[in-house]
This record gives C-alpha cells, structure tokens and sequence, in this order.
C-alpha cells in the first residue's frame, strides 16, 4: 500500500543518488509529478531532485526545484536549512552571487552552526573580490569544525590570491590529508605550483585533478597549460581537445590551442582558434 502512495518514489529519490543517479531521477520525477504524493513529502522530493540537478550541473533546474521546495512552507527545520544551502550553491555556480550570499546567510541564521555554509561564504566573497571577508568566512568555518576540509580548501585558495604561497600551501596540503578525494583543492594546489614554476608536482596536482573530475574542463586547460610549459605539445592539444567539448565557449582553451598551432606552423587552424576566441570576446562586451 505505501507503495502505491508514491512512497517508493520519494525514497529511492534519495537513496539511489549516488549508485544510480538516473533511475533516482526518475523516482524523483514520479515523486513530485504524482497526486498521491503530497505536503512534506512531495517538498523532500523537490529538494533531492534538486540535488541531482547540481550533481549533473544543471543550476538552473536545481534553482527552481529547491524554489519551489522552499517557497512550499512544507520543509522540515533542517531540510529547510540544507535547501537554502543548495540552492545558495547553485547559484554561486550559475554566477548569482549576491542571490548565493543571500541564500548562505539565511542557512546560518537558520543554524549558525553551519560550517559548510560559512565555507562556500567564503568562496562567494572571493569571487566577489573582498579577500579579508573571505578569509573571515573560512575562518568562521574552521572555528566551527577545525579539521574542516573544504574551509581549508578557501582559505587556502584566498592566501594564493593574496600571494601568501607558505600559508597557501599549508592549508592545501592539510585539506588534501583531510579529504585526498577534494578534486577542487589538487586543482588549486596545482595552480600555486604552476605559479611557482613547480612544473612537476604542478603536472602531478593536475592529474590527479583530471583524475577525479574527469569533466572539469578547467582541470583540463590547466594541465594542458603546464604540459605547454614542459613543451609536450602532443598531450596539451588532447586536454585543449577535450576541454572544448565541454565548454566549447572557452576564449582561453582556444587561444592556447592556437598558440600550440602556431609552434607548429599550422597557420590555418592557429587562425581559426583566434578568431573564434575573439568572436566570443566581442559577444561578451
């Protein structure tokens, strides 16, 4: 019987996301489309689909299913707080980020106990520029959970920005000890390394970045970027390659890859990649 009422549908919403992403997809879509799942329910169902949409980057179907969750009145306390999390995230990778501060800001109020939220605080305000409030937030994290790695993760990545390279690279380090599958923080390490002409550990960082996020094209152009550097033209052109795919609108991928042409006097495609890049430079201005 509590199957036939959509219960099925809401739990394996959930609990499929990680082994089996697409038919927990479709649970999830049963679960918010079916009359007989209503209330709290069919508000839980919008914010695990919601979750799904950021697993597979699609920020704005996650925006508008963690909206309506919140907008239902039917969360729980703490599923409420984890959805103004989410959606907060989202938008900071859609680029919203005053909308994300909002959202973070609101998941503290909630629980001023939320380090993660205090630690995507701090990648918000860097990418707004504001280093020292940055800092504060990643702080504020780590007083929260000491051993916190993604706190550590911003914090580090605030001090390379600030070009403080020792307190960068202890942060990272301590953050990859913590957390060796934190994709994000062999990708900053990678960079402090390239900056400070570390050519080898700088390759290592980012292919263990690439490793495990395959689909990062910024990983992607990064490596390449040290494999220029190392002159391995070959495996550079195969990561610029595979970057586009996934961001065909990558003005630096492009450029690089023409520089690569241009090495090798493939004049014709160096051309191609420039003036593709400097379309995409003018249709932003």
């Amino acid at each position: 019987m509590l199957a036939g009422c959509g219960a099925e549908d809401v739990a394996n919403c959930a609990a499929l996301r990680r082994s089996a992403p697409e038919k927990a997809l479709e649970h999830c879509n049963r679960a918010v489309e079916s009359r007989l799942v209503w209330s709290t329910k069919k508000a839980q169902a919008r914010v695990d689909r919601g979750a799904l949409h950021s697993d597979r980057g699609d920020w704005g179907a996650a925006i508008a299913d963690f909206t309506r969750a919140i907008d239902s009145g039917k969360l729980a306390p703490r599923i409420l707080v984890a959805a103004y999390y989410d959606r907060g995230s989202a938008r900071l990778q859609k680029g919203e980020l005053d909308a994300g501060i909002e959202d973070l800001d609101e998941a503290i109020r909630l629980d001023p106990l939320y380090a993660d939220a205090f630690a995507n605080l701090a990648l918000a305000w860097r990418m707004k520029g504001q280093l020292e409030q940055s800092l504060a937030e990643a702080n504020a994290a780590l007083k929260i959970t000491p051993r916190h790695a993604r706190a550590l993760l911003q914090r580090g990545a605030t001090y390379l920005v600030q070009a403080d390279v020792a307190r960068a690279l202890a942060d990272l380090d301590e953050a990859i000890r913590l957390e060796p599958g934190l994709q994000a923080a062999w990708n900053v390490r990678g960079l402090l390394r390239r900056a400070t002409r570390d050519w080898d550990r700088a390759l290592a960082d980012f292919d263990q970045a690439v490793k495990l996020g395959p689909r990062d094209a910024g990983a992607l152009r990064n490596r390449a970027s040290v494999l220029v550097l190392k002159r391995d033209f070959d495996h550079a052109l195969i990561d610029l390659d595979a970057s586009l795919k996934l961001d065909p609108r990558s003005t630096e991928a492009l450029l690089r890859r023409a520089a690569i042409y241009g090495e090798r006097g493939d004049l014709n495609r160096m051309r191609a990649d420039q003036n593709a890049a400097a379309a995409l430079q003018q249709a932003t201005k």
